[in-house]
């Protein structure tokens, strides 16, 4: 007998022993995961302090202080008190918590202390629900009570009910209260957790009944799944309870306070089928709930309506309806994977954004890490809490209250995170509720935390008994096929999140609605646009605000262009505009390895620079002349140089009028926008011209290139008129100066006779002309990095396509380029606009000439040569000046050809002026320019 006691003895304590280890070890596990949600709020108020006041304050850190000690106040109570508790709750709802208040700071700082506040009392409430009772059978015993209460609590909101915001739905009680004088209470969060409460107490009393009477008509032999048969058999132990609850669902949609009516809905079916087994409950429950749905979109036109097409389609009202939910979803793609970083990102345009998106805004500056971690945090809540439900029907003596209790309030919370979540990631229709934990507000906290402590309570009084069957099968099935639909539905989330964070992300953040694409265009230092002797031409000056771009050469903007957040980009800041954002290939993939360290560090993306063949000198005089002579037209400077053995034209100045100021395209774009064309259109690369008789001196050469004629050749009656269009073509000196002496091919570019080209052009023939039109670039856009235009029609009247009033038309940049041929050795030439970049190491890369594409030998260089020998000479200028008919109305147009030095052409000039018939301006211009280009 005394070897059976001592054997006793002996098991007592060793149960003891492995007990006393059981909790140690769970006592450990709950401090380690505290110490890891402290890291983690210390290091992001840290984080957020330093980057608001570059200095870590007190204003920034008193909430976490505070939370620390709330926390560390919390797992030593419950430690010593409830040493049997699951030690994961604790932490999940700190983290939850902890979170919340990093979001007030940082979205709603004057919030921030009451929250605070409120969470202090939050936790000492869920410590006293966690602690304090013994038994919970006092809810069982008054849960009549309890329920009428917070139906009367709510009814008197009905009566006193505020908005705290002076609009919208009265759903808060205004209550003394010390140190927060007003404090505004929710009755509806509190009537949730009593009416599950309620559900819990009812379920547990009036079940076995239910299920007796079941048994009883199972051995009938009644059929069980006959629809109105269950429900009649059902209604004696479903009849109290329809009642109370369509009376609080009255209250609710009375004061239109919807979401929460749909919580309370989605809560008792789960509980009712979990009491019933009956499947016809949860089918019946859905379609109850759709048609409610139905109902209140139209009986609620205000409040349901809206929200639904905003839900259906939000994108036709981005500005008005959806904006909340469009913001939240550019919200969602903007923090990516990783997230912009507490303080770095901007959910603050998402109106209400720390109480109803408190998701999104997780999101965006968390990453798509911080969103997937609040699911899992609900998720593994909602699994540690059915552990516990599981474990309160196991034993010996089974818990059914706390079973029912426990499973209630997990699907309370889960179906309350999941309905905001859904409406965030609209998955489903926005219902105005907060996120548990996490979101603004005293009573949703409060509350949260109350349901949190019940949670704590029955965790520790759960025998862990896994070896013993639960005492209702049946029951143990429900629990567990209800976590796993709480798994789906978590996961279907985590999948939506995913969706919207990856997959969309891109095209979202591409919407021109977004403002997210502004504040991105903000953290970009752009780079500079320089001339040839490295002055600026387009900077964008180190202020707060990097939108702004200054041009400091207006004159430039037909080559530089302008770049505006809202109107797009032009010339070299559109051709450069990824090395100048520093997104081009070779420094993209040069920094490739730098990128996350700056993403990360949130250091601004630095472009690279761009350096053109401009002259800042010339381009400033060109524009000067041409402004000069109040006239519409195009202006092109080239200077003829070799790189590689290729023959190369470098644009020095380009001129466009009418012009515009870079600097104010924001003011006056609309303005600089009408008109076909107006200032925006660059005239000089893309204006289409009749030529003329500037095509006279290729067509000639072309023609003697090719042994047909020679240079010495007479002309055969060059006074001849010819009719265009009813106008008549003379030559450009008087008829007695022309036949005052024999006149040859090589005097056609001082006398410029129409006759003699018109003749050769229907000798040479439709073909040859096309030819010939071709070699000198005539037919197609020119190469260069700013737009360019070109006239691909083919030849159908010789003669008239031969003195330049055919289809034929060209721009001051081809005429350059085919003067270019004539000036140098005979080649079209490559254009250069741009003369380098520069590289990821700051140093300059010279941009190279397309060796692939050689320039085209067009003539011989002697014939080049000879030809020019024959342009008139006019202060060190051989020029080529010439009216020209511009279309049947009679209006002519001034072009003029020219290039410098005479004796070795090194520049080259083209410039038309649009209804001036007083060529001396033209000339003007022309000859200033190019002295100016070859003064040393």
């Amino acid at each position: 007998m005394s070897a059976l006691r001592s054997g006793l003895t002996a098991l007592r304590r060793w149960s003891g022993q492995a007990l006393d280890e059981r909790n140690r070890r769970r006592d450990g596990r709950e401090a380690l995961l505290l110490l890891v949600t402290a890291a983690f709020i210390f290091s992001n108020a840290i984080a957020f302090s330093l980057l608001r006041e570059s200095a870590v304050t007190w204003s920034h850190l008193y909430a976490p202080v505070c939370w620390l000690a709330v926390v560390s106040i919390a797992h030593l109570t419950i430690r010593a008190f409830r040493p049997m508790r699951d030690p994961f709750l604790l932490p999940i709802i700190a983290l939850l918590a902890g979170w919340g208040l990093l979001l007030q700071d940082r979205l709603a700082p004057n919030f921030l202390g009451r929250q605070t506040l409120w969470f202090a009392l939050a936790t000492a409430a869920m410590l006293i629900v966690a602690i304090v009772p013994r038994t919970l059978q006092p809810l069982m015993r008054y849960r009549y009570v309890l329920a009428l209460g917070g139906l009367v609590l709510l009814a008197v909101t009905l009566l006193f009910g505020v908005n705290p915001s002076g609009s919208g739905a009265a759903l808060w009680l205004p209550i003394p209260f010390p140190f927060l004088k007003t404090v505004h209470f929710q009755p509806s969060e509190l009537l949730k957790l009593l009416l599950v409460i309620f559900l819990a107490s009812y379920f547990t009393e009036q079940e076995p009944i239910h299920r007796l009477r079941r048994e009883a008509v199972h051995e009938n032999g009644e059929k069980r799944r006959f629809a109105i048969g269950a429900f009649l058999r059902h209604l004696p132990f479903l009849g109290p309870l329809l009642i109370m609850w369509g009376f609080t669902m009255l209250l609710l949609v009375w004061q239109q306070d919807l979401g929460a009516a749909a919580l309370f809905f989605i809560v008792f079916v789960a509980l009712v089928y979990l009491a019933t087994g009956e499947l016809i409950y949860v089918w019946s429950g859905l379609a109850l709930l759709l048609l409610a749905g139905v109902i209140a979109f139209f009986a609620f036109d205000t409040v349901v309506a809206p929200r639904v097409l905003s839900w259906l389609n939000p994108w036709p009202n981005v500005s008005d309806r959806a904006y909340q939910i469009v913001q939240a979803l550019y919200a969602l793609a903007g923090g990516g994977l990783l997230g912009q970083g507490i303080g770095q990102g901007f959910p603050d345009y998402i109106p209400v954004v720390h109480s109803d998106f408190a998701l999104a805004a997780v999101a965006e500056e968390w990453g798509l890490i911080g969103s997937l971690a609040i699911v899992a945090c609900f998720a593994v809540l909602a699994g540690r809490g059915l552990r516990t439900t599981l474990l309160a029907i196991r034993g010996t003596q089974p818990k059914f209250f706390h079973a029912y209790l426990g499973a209630g309030l997990i699907t309370l919370l889960s179906v309350q995170a999941v309905l905001i979540m859904g409406g965030t990631t609209r998955l489903l229709p926005l219902t105005g509720i907060t996120l548990p934990f996490v979101s603004y507000g005293g009573s949703s906290l409060l509350i949260s935390s109350l349901v949190g402590g019940l949670l704590l309570y029955l965790s520790a009084a759960a025998e862990p008994a896994p070896l013993i069957p639960p005492a209702d099968r049946g029951l143990a099935r429900r629990l567990q096929r209800l976590g796993v639909i709480l798994l789906i539905i978590f996961s279907i989330v985590a999948i939506t999140l995913t969706y919207w964070a990856i997959i969309r992300s891109d095209s979202l953040l591409a919407r021109q609605d977004n403002p997210r694409l502004v504040e991105a265009e903000r953290r970009v230092q752009r780079g500079r646009i320089l001339d040839r002797n490295d002055i600026v031409l387009a900077e964008s000056p180190v202020t707060t605000d990097r939108l702004a771009r200054t041009y400091p050469l207006i004159e430039a903007g037909p080559v530089v262009g302008y770049y505006n957040w809202r109107f797009g980009s032009a010339g070299i800041e559109s051709a450069y505009d990824a090395h100048l954002r520093g997104q081009d290939g070779d420094r993209w993939e040069q920094t490739l390895g730098n990128r996350l360290r700056r993403e990360l560090l949130h250091e601004p993306q630095v472009g690279g620079d761009v350096r053109l063949t401009l002259d800042t000198s010339l381009q400033s005089a060109a524009a000067a002349l041409m402004a000069e002579s109040d006239a519409t037209g195009g202006l092109v400077l080239l200077e003829l140089t070799e790189i590689g053995g290729e023959a190369v034209a470098k644009v020095r100045a380009l001129v466009s009028l009418p012009s515009y100021d870079p600097n104010l395209i924001d003011e006056q774009f609309e303005t600089l926008s009408v008109g076909d064309p107006g200032p925006l259109f660059n005239r000089a690369t893309q204006g289409l011209y009749q030529p003329g008789l500037i095509l006279q001196t290729p067509i000639i050469a072309m023609a003697i290139e090719s042994g047909k004629m020679r240079w010495q050749d007479a002309l055969v009656d060059p006074t001849l008129p010819v009719i265009v269009d009813g106008q008549v073509q003379r030559c450009a000196i008087s008829s007695d100066e022309v036949n005052a002496r024999p006149q040859t091919w090589s005097d056609m570019a001082r006398i410029r006779c129409s006759q003699p080209v018109y003749a050769l052009g229907n000798r040479l023939g439709a073909t040859a002309l096309d030819t010939i039109f071709d070699q000198f670039g005539l037919h197609h856009p020119p190469a260069l990095e700013i737009p360019t235009n070109g006239n691909a029609a083919t030849t159908t009247d010789a003669g008239m396509a031969a003195i330049g009033q055919a289809s034929l038309t060209v721009t001051p940049l081809q005429a350059a380029l085919m003067t270019a041929v004539l000036a140098g050795n005979g080649r079209l030439p490559h254009l250069q606009l741009v003369e380098a970049i520069s590289g990821a190491d700051g140093k300059w890369i010279v941009q190279p000439i397309d060796s692939a594409s050689p320039s085209i030998p067009v003539i011989s260089a002697e014939t080049a040569a000879a030809a020019r020998a024959g342009w008139p000479e006019a202060s060190g200028v051989l020029e080529f000046p010439v009216t020209v008919l511009s279309g049947p109305s009679g209006h002519r147009n001034s072009w003029f050809l020219g290039m410098a030095p005479a004796t070795s052409p090194r520049f080259v000039v083209a410039l038309v002026l649009e209804d001036e018939s007083n060529l001396s301006v033209a000339e003007y211009i022309g000859q200033r320019i190019l002295n100016l280009a070859t003064e040393p």
